[in-house]
């Protein structure tokens, strides 16, 4: 059953909890409120910030969650979009505790100061070739082929710039979330590479099992 109510049910959370249980419950939650941006379910993310703070998480790992959070809801500008991704980020931020906010990371991660083109280009080309593998060259090809600026961006703004950035969610992680964004909005082509690029990434078979069914249970 979908919840579309501002508050969400216990028996939902509880299946949120199961199907993400293999997973510390930061990253549970974190995953959760990713998926749920994707699927435009913004309210939810509220709803889930009041459990987490009203019982489910202890300060630390409340901060943690959110921290996490924030950076997965950033890397998913890659997959759902900027819209999406600002009013998850509203839902979330509007609702944490001024006492969660206050402990919160302050310094951006990605500034000019660490900005330089050649490193990382590079550092987007070492994820790209880690998470497609084989198939790295042919889809850098492919996508050259249909236009030159499209591999580009993908290369080095996205995979360099925004999701090879690891101090807050390395590229396991990452993967992971990036199953929890593509669920809901059903690319299953992608689905099966990021499913792949998980499992190239550490991930485990019940890793991935669990962000694609917590994930599924969102966009119901």
């Amino acid at each position: 059953m979908a919840e579309s109510a501002d508050n969400v049910s216990a028996e939902y959370l509880r299946r949120l909890d199961s199907a993400g249980s293999v997973f510390d419950p930061a990253f549970r939650y974190t995953l959760a409120a990713t998926a749920m941006a994707s699927a435009n379910k913004p309210h939810l993310i509220a709803s889930l910030v009041r459990h987490c703070e009203g019982e489910a998480l202890s300060s630390e790992q409340m901060v943690g969650f959110v921290t996490m959070a924030r950076e997965s809801l950033v890397k998913m500008i890659s997959t759902i979009g900027a819209p999406r991704v600002i009013n998850g980020m509203a839902s979330l931020m509007n609702t944490v505790g001024d006492d969660v906010r206050a402990a919160l990371p302050q310094t951006a991660l990605r500034t000019r100061h660490q900005y330089n083109y050649d490193s990382v280009r590079a550092r987007g080309l070492e994820l790209w070739n880690g998470v497609y593998s084989r198939q790295a060259g042919k889809l850098e090809n492919k996508l050259r082929d249909w236009y030159p600026d499209l591999i580009e961006v993908i290369q080095t703004d996205l995979y360099g710039r925004l999701l090879s950035e690891c101090r807050v969610l390395d590229a396991k992680t990452t993967e992971l979330c990036t199953i929890a964004a593509l669920v809901p909005i059903d690319v299953p082509a992608q689905l099966k590479s990021h499913v792949l690029g998980a499992g190239r990434m550490g991930a485990s078979v019940g890793e991935i099992e669990s962000a694609n069914a917590l994930a599924m249970l969102v966009a119901e």
